[in-house]
């Protein structure tokens, strides 16, 4: 949903790039719930997904979104 959208735009605006799994961890939204989120920021091209490693995905805000 939005609330959670908004929560990792802000994230990712204080922290910088994080993986997935550790945004998946947060206490306050399901990791479903953030996979949903992230699902619908990568489309709307507001945030980037870069595979770093196997299985792991670095999230960040798109160049120019911020």
């Amino acid at each position: 949903g939005m609330a959670c959208e908004r929560r990792l735009l802000e994230i990712l605006r204080q922290r910088g790039p994080q993986t997935l799994d550790t945004l998946c961890e947060l206490p306050e939204f399901t990791g479903a719930q953030v996979l949903l989120a992230v699902d619908h920021l990568s489309r709307s091209r507001d945030i980037s997904l870069e595979l770093v490693g196997p299985r792991e995905y670095q999230v960040s805000l798109t160049e120019g979104r911020a």
